[in-house]
């Protein structure tokens, strides 16, 4: 944290499905786990503003289709985020929460992902 000072931690929010599926909010819970190690608070600020697909079956493309706009920061905090997320595939759900938190003012200092898939073609 002492490279870019202290930091917000946000998850970034699973399908309401996926969450029903697996009883909570496994990002959420893992990026508590950050705070508890880190000493910088998490926030769970981002929300979907609709339903979004599975984006297992879609290309890069429809990735970036399928999020666009479809996540909000609820827009009570400021300051520097870090994004939390357990995998990164293209990049689209990174880039959809962070044009989220930039939009209410937060700035997006980095992102923090469990595992890299392999890149699509």
């Amino acid at each position: 944290m002492d490279e870019i000072g202290t930091a917000l931690l946000i998850p970034i929010p699973s399908r309401k499905s996926v969450s029903r599926l697996r009883g909570r909010q496994f990002i959420l819970d893992l990026s508590e786990r950050l705070s508890l190690y880190s000493g910088a608070p998490t926030f769970n600020n981002l929300e979907h503003t609709r339903k979004v697909r599975d984006q297992s079956t879609l290309d890069l493309r429809g990735r970036r289709e399928n999020l666009e706009g479809a996540l909000k920061s609820q827009g009570y905090l400021s300051g520097r985020a870090i994004l939390v997320d357990d995998l990164v595939t293209t990049g689209a759900t990174l880039n959809e929460a962070a044009r989220a938190l930039r939009q209410a003012g937060i700035e997006v200092a980095a992102a923090v992902t469990a595992c890299v898939a392999q890149p699509l073609r």
